[in-house]
């Protein structure tokens, strides 16, 4: 892990509240009109985001590991390893993925989350 970039409070919070399986304080850290694009597919809003949460994460009990952070071009990039209930064929191992956050307002306005 990089110890010299510091993780966004926001972000901190936004895997507690997945490691920690707490959907509603999930869906809370978004801003109203925020966007998430999961592996290609994009989710828009605070409503669409919990559902997705709740497809995506809670369902499979997904724990994240934090692996790396860095910044760059005002978001922050978190690498974790993924773990969980979930078809691992579709996923390669290990299952890292790189989370691009943007904050803004104490929330969370964009994330971009891909396969690393």
């Amino acid at each position: 892990m990089n110890q010299h970039v510091t993780m966004p409070s926001e972000v901190q919070e936004y895997f507690n509240a997945i490691n920690r399986y707490q959907p509603e304080a999930f869906a809370e850290m978004f801003a109203p009109g925020a966007s998430v694009k999961d592996n290609g597919k994009a989710i828009q809003g605070r409503d669409a985001i919990q559902a997705w949460g709740e497809a995506e994460i809670f369902s499979a009990k997904v724990r994240y590991t934090i692996m790396e952070i860095e910044e760059a071009g005002g978001q922050i990039a978190v690498t974790a390893e993924m773990e969980g209930e979930f078809n691992r064929n579709r996923v390669p191992a290990p299952q890292l993925f790189r989370h691009e956050f943007k904050v803004h307002g104490g929330k969370i306005s964009s994330l971009v989350i891909t396969p690393k």
